[in-house]
């Protein structure tokens, strides 16, 4: 997708940035019949979404860039609302088991969507283990009955609808109350050690989901995903992940939006305590007749693109203090391409029921190694071991590269964030030990490589421009949550500047592949659109911008009147 001839000049919603989130909100402002203009820095849309050709190195395969599993897609109504599946080409297929651990001798736990037929494979293991797991399941489903609607909707002002289904939940669950607050208040490693003995069960429950400090209070919270798993399953989209941004635009443009690249946003435009649009690389501004919404780091909007003084001294100085690497562990991701097939036939043969280990996201490390990694992140060493997930996409979607040859691709978020020698020296030292490690477990990884990307922090801020490399936007703590984030003053999606809201993963509920930010902020705008008609107060401000319109760079449109928005 190139940049057009002719940058448009105004547009009822300006949506600064393409990644999934800011496109899921795009998609629903079109199709309220609102004029949508989604600006995005790259060349390419979709941000973590995006899958490209590997260029330059190996242009005949197609890497998905950062995101792979759809975690929390299929617990949304987003599919159906706006048809993507239906009239816009995506497919999705549920991989499960989604993961499998991986032991040194052959063995392996498939982590099925059933907790039964987990269960029935961890007895091998521990036949305690299989029983404590589907306790834990029931604590897990009872969390997800009571949260998952809450987690559906603008968390400073909830819809009533979702607060009735919450309740519903609690009374659903009521015997589970007192294990879910126990389980919830305490760390992951400290839930892991309670439930679990064997490392086959207690290792992927840590390296899957490295998001805070492994010994925080509230942190097991993390084991959520489970519940997730279980009810939604896990999917990946044909075509690669970026085939979800590309249903995305086809929505935006049908109902007459569109999506420019290239066009970095330098700064947003006030009119006095209002942001009625943007100003990108070159200087061009765009008008935004109803509001801006930013859909990229909360803390690059409120302490890069809005200018200095907009913002009272105090929330200034919390926007400032939003966390973007202070959790000692950060995100790693590398993509290698392969002249032929990787080989499991070791855990293949072990298992004997004709799975292809290579189409889930899989664990190898044990569970003192993940452990160790991230106690070394903290100190700022590269760890010995990094665990992560692992997937050859191609076994899911052949098209992504070239016929009988393999595509590894590679997760961890056990990496320092402030590396002690330095971004140069620990990329060499973690893509080095990642390989290695995984020649054990997919042979041909290290003999068969012709060409590899590493995404460290410093490249992911490049490439996504995404604040300290951040692929959570904010720090995923718990204080870090609900009415905290991105910081107390800003969540909801509606900020304290008039016309200017928020989304993204730095916003209510999570980061992954959800697009329940986008969801929550597009309804949000479209309320509060609908309370601003009421009242008046675009009327008065119309008046205000056409008259201005003289002396500004924008052209005269041939109807400066506000689209009614559809409930």
């Amino acid at each position: 997708m190139s940049k057009p001839p002719q940058t448009p000049r105004e547009a009822d919603v300006v949506v600064v940035g393409s990644g999934h989130n800011g496109l899921v909100a795009a998609a629903y402002l079109a199709q309220s019949g609102l004029d949508v203009l989604v600006v995005e820095a790259s060349p390419t849309a979709g941000g973590m979404t995006s899958t490209n050709p590997f260029t330059p190195e190996a242009p005949e395969y197609m890497i998905n860039e950062a995101s792979i599993q759809a975690s929390l897609f299929r617990t949304t109504t987003i599919d159906k609302d706006l048809g993507l599946s239906k009239k816009h080409g995506l497919r999705q297929t549920v991989i499960d088991p989604a993961h499998f651990q991986l032991a040194a001798d052959g063995s392996s736990l498939g982590l099925w969507r059933d907790p039964r037929k987990t269960a029935a494979e961890l007895e091998y293991f521990s036949k305690k283990d299989a029983r404590a797991l589907l306790e834990l399941y029931e604590v897990i489903d009872a969390a997800v009955d009571i949260g998952l609607p809450m987690m559906q909707t603008n968390v400073t002002r909830p819809e009533l609808l979702k607060i009735m289904k919450a309740v519903k939940g609690v009374a659903k669950n009521r015997k589970q109350l007192i294990n879910v607050g126990r389980w919830m208040s305490s760390s992951q490693a400290e839930a892991i050690e309670e439930s679990f003995e064997h490392d086959m069960i207690r290792a992927p429950l840590l390296t899957s989901l490295p998001f805070m400090p492994f010994d925080a209070d509230m942190s097991g919270w993390s084991l959520i995903y489970l519940g997730v798993l279980s009810k939604y399953g896990v999917a990946m989209f044909h075509g690669g992940t970026g085939s979800l941004p590309k249903a995305l635009i086809k929505v935006i443009e049908s109902h007459g939006g569109q999506v420019i690249t290239s066009s970095p946003v330098e700064q947003l435009i006030m009119n006095g305590n209002r942001c009625t649009g943007v100003r990108v690389a070159g200087g061009q501004e765009i008008l935004a007749r109803r509001g801006v919404l930013t859909a990229c780091s909360p803390k690059t909007t409120l302490t890069r693109l809005l200018p200095a003084g907009v913002l009272e001294p105090k929330k200034q100085n919390a926007a400032d203090h939003i966390p973007t690497k202070k959790r000692g562990i950060a995100d790693y991701k590398l993509n290698v391409a392969l002249s032929g097939k990787i080989d499991m036939s070791k855990h293949e043969k072990w298992r004997g029921d004709g799975i292809d280990l290579r189409l889930a996201c899989n664990c190898y490390h044990t569970y003192e190694q993940a452990l160790a990694a991230a106690r070394s992140c903290v100190r700022g060493e590269v760890p010995d071991a990094i665990p992560g997930l692992a997937q050859v996409t191609n076994a899911f979607d052949p098209s992504m590269s070239p016929k009988g040859k393999d595509l590894w691709w590679f997760w961890t978020g056990l990496t320092p964030s402030i590396p002690r020698d330095g971004w140069d020296v620990a990329r060499k030292e973690i893509t080095e030990s990642v390989i290695r490690d995984a020649e054990q477990y997919y042979k041909g990884v290290e003999s068969l490589e012709i060409a590899r990307r590493p995404l460290a922090l410093p490249d992911i801020e490049e490439r996504f421009w995404a604040i300290d490399g951040s692929v959570y936007h904010v720090d995923p703590t718990i204080t870090r949550f609900g009415p905290n984030k991105p910081v107390a003053g800003f969540a909801g999606y509606k900020t304290p500047v008039d016309g200017l809201f928020l989304t993204g993963s730095g916003t209510h509920p999570v980061a992954g592949i959800s697009g329940m930010p986008g969801q929550n902020a597009a309804r949000t705008m479209l309320k509060q659109f609908a309370r601003e008609d009421r009242g008046g107060r675009l009327g008065i401000l119309t008046d205000k911008l056409r008259r201005e319109k003289s002396t500004s760079v924008y052209d005269s449109g041939p109807n400066d009147a506000f689209p009614a928005v559809r409930s």
